[in-house]
């Protein structure tokens, strides 16, 4: 499909009136992904062949580096804004983010917060025309990359009165770029995992963004024997650096493991589906 897309450019660039009858030379499609260095807490940037989107706004502390981040990149517009579940350390700086820029698509889980950064959030989005929560799995074309976004599959049996249940009911996010496969996993604990596993859905990634700051549990390395990645990423603080247990589990499975202590982690995705990842303090 990617290669009929670059066919079709190219035969409309051919018979534009006033093109040369040369071959115009078609630029290399590429995926950026910008996690950033925002201590234990989430706000991550996808750009895709000129598309932009965020999944989760980190702390309200946070907004102006964001702001001042997405400013220096030029991006005054998102064409979708994906708040993975409503704890202050993924839906705090949203709110500011809303209100900023100009916001194509929002989307969040199918649940009420209670924490007043929700609310900020939501009568934000209410302003700017709205936001719609995931009832089930939805798709989305990014550019080049195929978005799908998957909320929790039996949500009243994660749900816990007597205990903080967000985390499980996070948003659950796959970006299929050049036949590279990312996976972003919000905050989900082991109760989501298992249901992901049970699901019978086909989880295997080349890159994952690791559930819940990388908590290390059993269900975290059924998760990742399930997606055996190449690389992972995980947020993290000094204060509150990587389970070192995690870092362990990673290395025996192979899997690469990066985190956000000292600053943002880049990943670039060429058209040839090559993957590199680094630290930029």
């Amino acid at each position: 499909m990617r290669k009929m897309l670059i066919c079709f450019a190219a035969v409309l660039m051919v018979f534009l009136p006033g093109c040369s009858s040369a071959a115009p030379e078609i630029p290399a499609y590429s995926l950026e992904i910008t996690i950033f260095g925002v201590g234990k807490a989430d706000a991550i940037l996808v750009q895709a062949d000129g598309f932009t989107m965020m999944i989760d706004c980190a702390e309200e502390k946070d907004s102006d580096r964001l702001l001042d981040e997405l400013d220096n990149r030029g991006i005054t517009h998102l064409d979708l804004l994906e708040i993975t579940h409503f704890d202050k350390d993924h839906v705090g700086g949203a709110a500011a983010v809303v209100n900023a820029l100009d916001v194509g698509k929002i989307i969040f889980p199918d649940y009420v917060g209670t924490r007043k950064e929700f609310r900020a959030f939501t009568a934000a989005a209410e302003q700017n025309g709205g936001a719609s929560a995931v009832k089930e799995n939805e798709s989305f074309l990014l550019g080049g990359a195929a978005v799908t976004v998957f909320p929790a599959s039996d949500p009243a049996a994660l749900i816990d009165e007597d205990k903080e249940y967000d985390n499980e009911l996070s948003l659950v996010t796959r970006i299929e770029y050049a036949d590279r496969v990312f996976l972003f996993c919000g905050d989900i604990e082991k109760g989501r995992i298992k249901q992901m596993i049970a699901g019978g859905t086909d989880w295997s990634c080349d890159w994952i963004k690791l559930p819940h700051h990388g908590k290390y549990d059993k269900q975290l390395s059924k998760l990742l024997e399930s997606c055996m990645p190449g690389y992972s990423v995980m947020t993290v603080s000094d204060e509150e650096p990587a389970d070192e247990r995690t870092f362990d589990l990673l290395g025996k499975l192979g899997i690469e493991g990066f985190d956000t202590q000292y600053g943002d982690v880049v990943t670039l995705c060429d058209s040839e589906g090559t993957i590199t990842v680094s630290h930029v303090e």
